[in-house]
């Protein structure tokens, strides 16, 4: 099943030419829900319960979010660097970062408008872009 899942993988990066992690993990994610469904419908009556589903049961915070793979291409230790300043509040700019270009084709961070009205865009991490330097996005 692995070979053609990265066939899977192939023909789309090959074909859309872009980054198409963040489609390709819902794909993912939506066919294992369907799997877990269809088997539990046909599972019957004397199949488990599912975990966190009693009374009084709270699913921790990061099994409520989506947890995205990280990346598969290497990153510089400097442009984790980067990333990481980000995560911690610096409002870096297109101006501040040389590499702005490769972070947003990668589709490691969006660009935002300058809240000054003018000059250089604000770069704001995506989810791909927490998920590479290993954290969580703040609620």
């Amino acid at each position: 099943m692995s070979d053609a899942k990265n066939t899977l993988h192939a023909l789309l990066d090959a074909y859309l030419r872009c980054p198409v992690d963040a489609a390709r993990s819902e794909l993912e994610q939506a066919l294992r829900s369907y799997q877990t469904d269809w088997i539990r419908a046909h599972a019957g009556a004397d199949a488990p319960p599912l975990q966190g589903t009693g009374a009084g049961a709270e699913a921790p915070a990061t099994a409520r979010k989506a947890i995205m793979p990280k990346p598969r291409f290497p990153i510089a230790s400097a442009d984790l660097e980067v990333l990481k300043r980000l995560a911690d509040g610096w409002p870096g700019t297109t101006a501040d970062v040389t590499r702005w270009a490769w972070f947003e084709n990668r589709e490691l961070v969006a660009l935002d408008p300058n809240p000054a009205g003018e000059g250089p865009e604000m770069l704001r991490l995506t989810q791909l872009g927490w998920a590479a330097i290993g954290r969580l996005p703040p609620d």
